[in-house]
């Protein structure tokens, strides 16, 4: 149903929610809270993005990643270019945006568009969010961006200042993996890690990071190395 041209969202919030994954309790916590500029920046953009798609509708995918990842729900525009902001503040410049579970792509089609970044890449393991991302890539028009199937803890980063965005994508346990794997390069790059709904950020201080920035109410935080 379509109201003013407009799509009706439903406003849902999820807190500590508990999940029975293959046998394994999986804690997660998000807010889906969409509002106008959510609802416009999908028509105009012609794609799909909103809406929220629990692990079980994933389709085929790795159990083990299925149990230690997070239910799908896209981030609000207003979080996004809080992140920006913060982004361009950064040194080095960063030109490479990493979204680390990037559902149906919302943030790479955002930063795609507004970014000014030299590269956009998102990673999924789910091959259903995978084509839906592929998709609104290209209804965006962005075609040189990449969504790539693959387990985040098994990434490298590439050798590039990166914003590396997190909106709360798996537990402490994948999490930690995959800083330990990739920590040379925070190390070495200086990339800026964007954690939306930080839940776990104790790992990334644990690993080293500095918070550079906090928003305690909406629970977005910044990390950078020393």
């Amino acid at each position: 149903m379509k109201i003013a041209g407009f799509f009706i969202f439903t406003r849902i919030r999820m807190i500590a929610r508990k999940v029975l994954i293959s046998g394994v309790m999986v804690e997660t916590e998000k807010y889906y809270d969409p509002d106008w500029r959510d609802r416009w920046f999908e028509k105009w953009n012609g794609v799909d993005v909103e809406g929220i798609i629990e692990q079980i509708d994933y389709g085929p995918a790795d159990e083990s990643t299925l149990a230690r990842a997070t239910f799908y729900q896209p981030i609000p525009v207003r979080y996004l270019a809080r992140i920006l902001r913060q982004a361009r503040k950064s040194t080095p410049r960063l030109t490479h945006f990493i979204d680390v579970g990037c559902g149906k792509g919302k943030a790479c089609v955002y930063m795609g568009l507004k970014g000014g970044f030299d590269r956009i890449s998102g990673l999924e393991f789910a091959p259903r969010l995978v084509s839906a991302a592929r998709a609104n890539m290209r209804r965006a028009g962005l075609v040189q961006s990449d969504i790539i199937e693959t387990d985040a803890r098994d990434y490298a980063l590439p050798a590039a200042p990166t914003l590396v965005f997190l909106f709360n994508p798996f537990d402490a346990v994948a999490l930690d993996y995959f800083i330990q794997k990739n920590l040379f390069h925070f190390q070495k790059q200086r990339s800026l890690i964007a954690y939306a709904f930080d839940v776990r950020r104790e790992v990334l201080r644990n690993a080293g990071f500095r918070e550079i920035r906090r928003d305690t109410p909406t629970r977005l935080s910044f990390h950078q190395m020393p």
